[in-house]
């Protein structure tokens, strides 16, 4: 099934005919003549991935939000003041951006709510379909979870449809009880999704993966330090688990692999390819905005307002230079890292004159990672990156140690890059700073970098010792938003 069409149509019908899976207030499919065939079923898991690729979410703001705290991007000056907020590391607690994350994650929640609790009674169709449609929805939940625990600590747990607003309120749980449920809710995809490749849909490697991050997450968190993992007890049984299932991702299975082409992993036409285990998926000739992703013109900087062309002859319309890389980490890398010489664009050539990007200029050095060469007015087919094969590899790196193995993992990742390999003889402390390091530079601009420095209890060592940033707020978590307190009264 091709995911981008059926979210499209989906969609579609939804806006035109006035769908029957209506928003209110976290979004559900309503029970009364739905949940009655496989159609349905497959509709309602289409609805619940319909969330992730909407600009709210992972098509803008879900970026905005993970990447602007960190060393990796600022904004242009005429942003917006909520953006600032987040580049200054002075988060307030109405902040429009953090806000509008937890509540499309509550949304995407309630939507997976429903497919767990009614696909399950269909009789009348095929139990591995049902299965995998049930074990996707688990996955989904469990991500959502996981990007709620992560930004904000201890969130209320929902784990049935919302129907009305009345049960909307809830308590917030504590993060022990959150990653119970995210850990048991991995299992159960697992245990009920396939091997097959289906272009943005979930399976059981994609399980593996996230559940190699979770364990990671916990256990790096518990062995530095970080605010609010107390409740591990033992970093060292979490990092095993770790290894275990990002091995599993390694070892046993051959649907995705390690690519040695850094432009091919970044070819919008080979989204599917062997590096890209999970991705939101869209589609530049949706109709609406969350069918197509305007994510790119976010990073394309504004030359003249001109089409430009790249090295290799892609040409690139202007975007809105929005996001402006950092100094901090553009000079960050080894000159000869091809993740800056191939990945980041330095030079462009305009009407046939090569124009060079200065790192402090209005148009800096942009990322490769979210270009569409045959986009369409401001309409793409860029998918947001969730999972990749590099970074469960460095995953098993971290979680390794430095014996053989974890040398064998990061040094592969490495030597794509065109860099020799890290040096022998690290303990456990720096080879694992190196790990977190490299994934700094190979999963740049893709949500990952705030969560690391997170877990690591890193956020001022790097950030403020290392970076001279100030942080005034939210470090280790974002305050649950103002506007959930003041509706939810069993939040204390």
């Amino acid at each position: 099934m091709n995911i981008k069409k059926y979210i499209i149509m989906v969609l579609t019908c939804c806006f035109a005919a006035g769908c029957s899976l209506e928003e209110e207030p976290y979004g559900f499919p309503s029970t009364g003549n739905f949940y009655q065939s496989a159609e349905d079923a497959n509709s309602a898991l289409m609805y619940a991935y319909a969330i992730l690729p909407e600009i709210e979410y992972y098509s803008r703001t879900f970026i905005t939000v993970t990447e602007l705290p960190a060393e990796t991007l600022t904004l242009k000056p005429d942003a917006g003041a909520s953006n600032f907020e987040l580049d200054e590391l002075r988060v307030r607690a109405d902040n429009e951006e953090v806000t509008t994350t937890w509540r499309y994650a509550y949304i995407g929640i309630n939507r997976s709510n429903a497919v767990i609790a009614n696909v399950p009674s269909i009789e009348n169709m095929d139990a591995d379909e049902r299965n995998q449609i049930v074990g996707e929805a688990y996955f989904l939940r469990a991500l959502h979870y996981f990007n709620l625990v992560r930004l904000f600590g201890a969130v209320p747990l929902r784990t049935e449809p919302v129907t009305s607003t009345e049960q909307v309120d809830a308590p917030l749980s504590t993060m022990e009880k959150v990653y119970e449920l995210i850990i048991d809710d991995l299992n159960s995809a697992i245990e009920l999704t396939d091997f097959q490749k289906r272009e943005g849909r979930a399976n059981k490697v994609a399980a593996w993966g996230l559940i190699s991050k979770v364990y990671l997450h916990m256990a790096s968190s518990k062995s530095t330090g970080s605010p609010g993992y107390e409740f591990v007890s033992d970093a060292n049984a979490l990092y095993a688990q770790a290894k275990a299932f990002a091995g599993r991702v390694l070892n046993e299975q051959t649907v995705y692999g390690f690519d040695n082409d850094l432009i091919a992993i970044w070819d919008v036409e080979k989204e599917n390819g062997p590096e890209h285990i999970f991705s939101v998926s869209t589609d530049r000739t949706g109709q609406f905005e969350g069918n197509y992703s305007k994510l790119p013109l976010m990073f394309i900087p504004y030359i003249d307002g001109a089409v430009f062309q790249l090295e290799d002859g892609v040409s690139v319309a202007s975007g809105w230079n929005h996001f402006l890389t950092e100094p901090a980490h553009y000079n960050s890398y080894d000159p000869d890292d091809k993740r800056k010489t191939e990945l980041i664009v330095s030079t462009v050539w305009v009407n046939g004159n090569p124009r060079t990007l200065g790192i402090g200029d209005f148009s800096r050095p942009f990322t490769r990672k979210y270009i569409d060469p045959k986009r369409v007015g401001d309409q793409t087919s860029v998918n947001t990156p969730v999972l990749r094969y590099s970074d469960v590899l460095l995953v098993f790196a971290e979680a390794s140690g430095p014996d053989a193995e974890g040398y064998a993992a990061i040094n592969q990742v490495r030597s794509r890059a065109g860099l020799d390999d890290l040096a022998e003889g690290l303990s456990v402390e720096d080879f694992r700073k190196a790990v977190v390091q490299e994934r700094s530079w190979e999963l740049a601009f893709e949500g990952n970098r705030l969560f690391d420095l997170r877990r690591t209890h890193a956020m001022e060592e790097v950030l403020e010792n290392q970076y001279g940033k100030t942080i005034e707020t939210a470090a280790y978590f974002f305050e649950i938003p103002q506007r959930e307190r003041d509706t939810n009264p069993l939040i204390d």
